[in-house]
């Protein structure tokens, strides 16, 4: 347990430039004691080759910080904030400081930073004042132990320093911090980008840009993202654009070694965060639910990069599960894995949510299409599965259930059942038996849910008629949306209330199919029109969820629906983005709103919180993407998100001086 302890020091007002020094992240120089040691400078220079790279494509830059960035201060440029975000923070301006807590267990920076090994990464629950891996734990919860913020002195947070990504794609990191050093991606239709920053004053360290060819697939060219990277050792992993994987020097940015997972031209596309254990690095492919082939996912050996095993998401002919498919509609059928997994080390299981089935015209591939719209348990050493799930046979909608799967034990009725839980687009939070996949439970967290529901006994989905389009026929009305009661955007679970959070949306949709699809490698294979809507003032819902009590305990509502990140602290906390820009912080007990923040841009990235030299921040990735504008620009109710202008950013939030 992490504990504050008192700092007495002198009570004084802020001054305007106290403020513009914190954004300008002005923290004293190189020679301070402690202070981040910046990497020597790195020559640019193509990686050398490896085996399995494509002798064409890939090559990264690392570009080192310049060496004198702590003397060139005035000629950063200063962050440029919105009216809303000036007005709030001239009030922090001309308000009293309140005496400051530091965290009394939390490290001061390291001039190099440690190692992260698989011991670090299983202890990663006991280490409050660092972000390892996407989830901070295998557990999944994004819950901080870090209680310095708390209710009572959340008013007082301001922005202690803003770092532009310097790309428009679409902004879904969640940085990674490991001893004061935070590493963040960014993307756009040409690069893959990982940057590394002084988590304390967000000056870049390092930077290393990977080129991505022209002609990568249809999706990558609408939504091009990435959300995050993973580290091992002194190594920085993370997938690419055109579907390969890469680790970098954790010090220096540059290539250690790459390895071709899939062919982009097939559709192909790596978008979540790796998950690290026991020396291996495991991650889905991302695409096929809308380009068509199978999706699967893979583990490779953490120092070399090559590959240990592969389970692919759709079976192949005649392998277990095959007889869900018709004819060889198997070969196209999607199932992308685009999340990051969880995993408990007690059972060695990773667990992952599979996605939609392709095309998303269900009458195309007549069956249930195992193992799409799934839970999976592999085995981590053996890719073997070990059970599966179907949340629903032969999805019509786009529902694909990919949301990571918490890892929580949950009493019910006295009995203690070591479970995974996941809220996912259909509505529901599922409870399934760690061990066995048994079903025990699911709940409605929405009330716009008119496509049917599971059977309370077994979990058998049973739909409602007249919801299923048919090809070429007119649009009907189904709720949720194919965004989903909640979609990729993570859930946090708190052990402290017993709570897990669900960044929830009420809204629905006009969905129709085409009258006529034919596959062609490389293109979009989804054959359907939307358009959404909502009856609701308030399509935007966060709810607090009671996994013992099996119930939704109370709520904060949002105009424009919640399309964003959330994080949980012991401080009583939970954070929650808004797609209109907004970074709100309410009461984790009873959900009363306590802070905001006008970030100017979508928050469509992680939220996290990390200590460094006994202070505690809460970081916030930010800047959307005009997929918004598609999403909600027909709905007039949801104006202000479909007209903000994105960007990419991480806004470091910390407590006044």
């Amino acid at each position: 347990m992490v504990h504050d302890r008192l700092a007495v020091g002198m009570r004084r007002r802020a001054t305007a430039e106290d403020v513009v020094n914190r954004l300008g992240a002005r923290h004293g120089s190189d020679s301070t004691r402690g202070r981040l040691r910046r990497p020597p400078a790195v020559d640019i220079h193509p990686p050398p080759a490896i085996a399995s790279r494509a002798p064409d494509r890939g090559g990264g830059e690392a570009q080192a910080a310049p060496a004198d960035v702590s003397r060139r201060r005035r000629a950063q440029p200063q962050p440029n904030l919105t009216e809303m975000g000036m007005s709030l923070l001239a009030k922090f301006v001309t308000a009293s400081l309140a005496l400051s807590f530091i965290l009394a267990s939390a490290p001061a920076r390291a001039a190099d930073p440690r190692e992260v090994t698989d011991d670090r990464l299983l202890k990663a629950d006991t280490d409050g004042a660092n972000w390892l891996m996407y989830n901070r734990t295998y557990s999944g919860w994004r819950f901080s132990p870090l209680e310095q913020i708390n209710t009572s002195n959340v008013k007082k947070l301001v922005p202690k320093w803003i770092f532009a990504g310097g790309t428009l794609g679409d902004q879904q990191t969640t940085p990674i911090v490991n001893d004061g050093v935070m590493f963040t991606t960014s993307t756009s239709l040409t690069l893959n980008r990982v940057q590394a920053v002084d988590a304390v004053t967000g000056a870049l360290l390092w930077k290393h840009d990977r080129k991505i060819p022209d002609d990568v697939g249809a999706l990558v060219r609408v939504i091009p993202h990435n959300r995050g990277v993973a580290l091992h050792k002194n190594r920085v992993i993370f997938g690419t654009l055109d579907a390969h994987l890469v680790a970098l020097d954790a010090k220096t940015g540059k290539q250690a070694w790459e390895t071709k997972i899939a062919d982009y031209s097939d559709g192909y596309f790596m978008s979540a965060a790796p998950l690290v254990a026991k020396g291996k690095i495991v991650i889905g492919i991302a695409g096929p639910g809308e380009m068509g082939p199978r999706g699967f996912i893979e583990a490779f050996d953490a120092e070399t990069g090559k590959s240990q095993w592969r389970w692919y998401s759709i079976p192949a002919a005649g392998e277990p599960g095959s007889e869900t498919w018709s004819a060889d509609t198997w070969k196209i059928g999607g199932g992308a894995v685009w999340h990051a997994g969880t995993y408990d080390p007690a059972t060695n299981l990773l667990y992952y949510g599979t996605g939609n089935p392709a095309p998303w015209i269900a009458d195309m591939r007549k069956g249930d299409n195992l193992y799409t719209m799934s839970a999976v348990a592999l085995d981590l050493d053996s890719g073997k599965l070990k059970w599966h799930f179907q949340y629903l046979p032969n999805d019509a909608w786009d529902y694909d259930t990919m949301a990571e799967h918490h890892v929580i034990d949950v009493v019910r009725n006295g009995q203690t059942h070591k479970a995974v839980v996941q809220a996912n687009k259909l509505g529901f939070v599922y409870t399934l038996d760690r061990l066995t996949g048994k079903f025990l439970s699911a709940v409605p967290f929405v009330k716009s849910i008119n496509w049917g529901g599971p059977d309370p006994t077994t979990g058998k989905a049973t739909e409602n008629p007249g919801r299923r389009p048919t090809m070429g026929g007119p649009p009907v009305e189904v709720c949720p949306s194919l965004l989903g009661g909640t979609g990729w955007q993570p859930k946090v679970f708190n052990p402290k209330t017993g709570y897990m959070y669900i960044p929830a949306n009420e809204f629905c949709m006009r969905y129709a199919y085409v009258a006529d699809l034919t596959y062609k490698r490389g293109q979009l294979f989804t054959g359907v029109t939307t358009e959404h809507f909502s009856r609701s003032e308030q399509a935007g819902v966060l709810r607090a969820f009671d996994v013992n009590q099996n119930k939704v305990v109370w709520e904060w509502s949002n105009r424009t629906p919640l399309i964003s990140h959330t994080l949980s602290t012991a401080g009583n906390l939970v954070f929650q983005g808004t797609a209109e820009g907004k970074v709100v912080a309410v009461d984790a007990k009873d959900g009363k709103e306590l802070w905001s923040f006008n970030l100017g841009t979508p928050q469509s990235g992680g939220i996290i919180s990390y200590a460094v030299d006994g202070k505690q921040y809460v970081a916030v990735a930010a800047g959307g993407t005009l997929r918004s504008q598609v999403w909600f620009g027909k709905e007039p109710k949801w104006a202000e998100a479909a007209r903000v202008n994105y960007g990419d950013i991480i806004v470091v939030f910390g407590l006044a001086d």
